[in-house]
């Protein structure tokens, strides 16, 4: 099977799609303890945090309650506020915040187009398949 990436309506790359990961729930949880060990230090630099709704939100409020900041439900606050997401694919909808916002994400694509401040994993030719995608 075949996945088209597009930005904009620009095709940026064909990738072949074998075989899918299958992401934990307890992964998850391991991820976001590491992400909030790495922030935590810097949490006064954050207002709140905002991730986009289905795949940054379950991050978005992971690291809400573990970093003490308040979760912003609609678009970021500031350019102080941390946007997180489950993956920056394409980049198409981290990209409005590149220049000003630090970025987290779980998975980056190593050609996405806005590469986040900081990520846990990187994405391989793999299909990616989180908890919250999955029903269970």
């Amino acid at each position: 099977m075949f996945k088209i990436k597009q930005f904009s309506n620009f095709k940026i790359w064909k990738e072949k799609v074998d075989e899918k990961r299958y992401y934990t729930w307890q992964e998850f949880d391991q991820d976001c303890e590491t992400i909030i060990q790495t922030l935590y230090p810097r949490r006064a630099e954050f207002d709140g945090v905002w991730g986009p709704s289905r795949g940054g939100l379950p991050l978005a409020v992971a690291l809400s309650h573990g970093l003490g900041l308040p979760l912003f439900l609609s678009k970021p606050f500031s350019h102080r506020t941390l946007i997180v997401d489950d993956i920056s694919d394409t980049g198409k909808t981290l990209a409005p915040y590149e220049e000003t916002n630090f970025i987290v994400t779980l998975f980056v694509h190593p050609q996405t187009l806005t590469p986040p401040s900081f990520h846990i994993h990187e994405k391989g030719k793999e299909w990616v398949v989180f908890p919250w995608e999955k029903g269970r």
